[in-house]
């Protein structure tokens, strides 16, 4: 089985003459990091790396961490995340937006359409003050919810514990981001947990209920990839056009990515991946192209609070060009 490797580099400075030794990309083990496996598997990238390499980020700070020492070229990172870098004065640019919608509210509960069903109820939700749950309070305040008040939001440090938690019944409501929501699906049906989980049910999609509450299309701009450091234009454009060509085929041979996928995340099963493909709004949008997007939903934020990108919106030379 492949595995990940890890790999610590000092900041670097890349000229168009040279054919880097060595391209790290760091992700998460969420959607927008897969198509990462398949240019490596491919060797896309051969014209311009010798090698290419993922470094895995498991938690926020892990994230952090490996932006303000610069271990990595590209990086997949939540976009208010790089607004916050770069209004701080780090050298990172937003690439492009491929992760339009991920994220849904897993119940136990059937009758459950909408927050307001889940008023007064425990919500599970992993990485306090991150992307998932700052996009769920949003939407919350936007519908004349307290956050604090009309529910009990308690939180966990990662995904795998909020899926746990729902799986052995410690848990009845769960917002959970794919794949991660279809391998809970996919543990209720297996063998011997089949014995004790619970049937669980897909009940509150958050992108319709961000459209509704903000009056706008059913997609958030949640996650990207961004440009870490001084690159040569060529390897930027050579790596966002391989992104695509990786990301057109994770979607339309999802069984193969499935697979793919699993061979390099262990905690990930290829039958999850492979259902859960279905379940996100997926298309890698550049910079520019996105921008107006991306500024409404950082706008939003603002309003809510300001230090969550950063206290201003980024100006235009967060977005690559």
């Amino acid at each position: 089985m492949k595995k990940l490797i890890l790999v610590l580099f000092a900041p670097f400075i890349l000229f168009a003459s040279q054919k880097m030794d060595k391209l790290i990309i760091a992700g998460p083990v969420a959607t927008i990091s897969h198509p990462i496996f398949k240019i490596i598997q491919s060797g896309a990238l051969n014209d311009v790396a010798k090698t290419v390499e993922f470094r895995l980020w498991q938690n926020p700070d892990e994230l952090r961490a490996i932006l303000l020492k610069k271990e990595a070229h590209f990086v997949a990172i939540p976009t208010n995340v790089a607004a916050i870098l770069y209004n701080k004065g780090e050298d990172i640019k937003l690439l492009n937006v491929p992760i339009w919608g991920i994220l849904e509210i897993i119940t136990r509960n059937n009758t459950i359409k909408s927050l307001h069903d889940l008023k007064n109820q425990e919500i599970i939700v992993p990485f306090r003050a991150d992307m998932p749950d700052i996009v769920l309070q949003a939407i919350m305040k936007k519908n004349g919810l307290n956050p604090k008040k009309d529910f009990d939001i308690k939180y966990v440090p990662a995904p795998p514990d909020a899926m746990q938690m729902l799986i052995l019944r410690r848990a009845n409501n769960v917002l959970l981001a794919e794949p991660a929501t279809s391998m809970a699906m996919r543990k209720t049906g297996s063998f011997p947990l089949k014995l004790i989980a619970p049937e669980l049910f897909r009940s509150i999609n958050i992108q319709k209920e961000w459209g509704k509450a903000f009056n706008t299309k059913e997609a958030i701009p949640q996650a990207g990839l961004a440009v870490v450091g001084n690159i040569d234009a060529h390897i930027v454009q050579r790596f966002e056009e391989e992104y695509v060509n990786a990301l057109n085929w994770y979607k339309t041979n999802t069984k193969e990515a499935g697979e793919l996928v699993a061979s390099h995340i262990d905690f990930l099963s290829k039958e999850a991946v492979c259902d859960s493909i279905a379940h996100v709004q997926l298309e890698a949008i550049s910079a520019q192209k996105s921008k107006k997007d991306v500024e409404e939903f950082f706008t939003i934020l603002h309003e809510i609070e300001p230090k969550l990108i950063g206290n201003k919106l980024p100006d235009e030379g967060f977005y690559y060009q």
